[in-house]
């Protein structure tokens, strides 16, 4: 087991800081949260080379749109965490706009269907089914999954989010066929159920709240989750609890390979 340099805190995965070369916690990884001596020697030997190491930014009065647009795109397109998001909402108007433009991606678990239309099983992903649907799910990856991003980046991130996502829609066909209910999907909910696995596994040490009142261990809330939808697994209703239970399978163990 890794120790942290600053604190002594034991960590799954450790952080290597570029100027010391030490191991760090996630709390104390960035240079100025374990007062790093490598740090402020690459500022003295830069400032001896005339080097600029550092230099405010200066913020203008006025703005162009143009300016603004570029950052926004440039944010977009080097977070994966944030590209999907934007996606999601876009597609969300999409939805609202266009006649039959949901009932052709949406996940039907009958066989025909998916042999007609396979691809639904990764447009589904990015579909919600109205505004409070898609307010919670991004707001969930907004904060974990951007966290899980940091931690293991952009790409492997993708990786999981769309294959557990796949694996969740899996999970969803083969219970409507166990229920005989074949009531079409839409949502990221099994993504998400998997990017927060994965990180519950790689990063123990995060917390939670719960409904933003109760404060957990980020493992005791998956488990507090699962438990949950296992509970209303054989209740029916509008959730499709059986993709979230499949993409938090999947996301265990994309967090226990990580972590080895």
């Amino acid at each position: 087991m890794v120790v942290c340099s600053y604190c002594d805190d034991e960590v799954d995965v450790p952080f290597k800081c570029k100027f010391c070369s030490d191991t760090f916690c996630s709390e104390h990884r960035l240079p100025e949260n374990h007062e790093c001596v490598g740090l402020d020697k690459y500022k003295e030997e830069a400032q001896a080379d005339n080097k600029v190491v550092y230099e405010p930014f200066q913020a203008s009065n006025k703005k162009e749109s143009s300016d603004l647009l570029s950052g926004f795109l440039q944010a977009v397109t080097k977070s994966y965490s944030l590209l999907i998001i934007f996606i999601c909402f876009v597609v969300f108007l999409l939805q609202a706009t266009i006649p039959g433009f949901t009932e052709y991606l949406w996940l039907s678990p009958e066989l025909g269907e998916i042999l007609s239309r396979p691809w639904t099983f990764i447009t589904s992903i990015f579909l919600h089914g109205n505004g409070w649907h898609l307010f919670v799910n991004m707001l969930v990856l907004f904060f974990f999954g951007g966290e899980l991003e940091r931690r293991i980046g952009s790409k492997k991130f993708l990786e999981i989010f769309l294959v557990t996502g796949i694996a969740g829609n899996i999970g969803f066909t083969l219970f409507s066929y166990v229920t005989a209910d074949f009531i079409p999907a839409v949502g990221a909910s099994g993504a998400i159920f998997g990017v927060f696995a994965t990180l519950a596994i790689i990063a123990p040490e995060i917390r939670v709240l719960i409904w933003f009142v109760f404060p957990l261990k980020i493992r005791q809330a998956l488990v507090i989750f699962g438990l949950w939808d296992l509970f209303l697994l054989p209740r029916g209703g509008p959730v499709a609890n059986s993709a979230h239970l499949a993409g938090l399978a999947i996301g265990l163990v994309y967090g226990y390979r990580l972590k080895k």
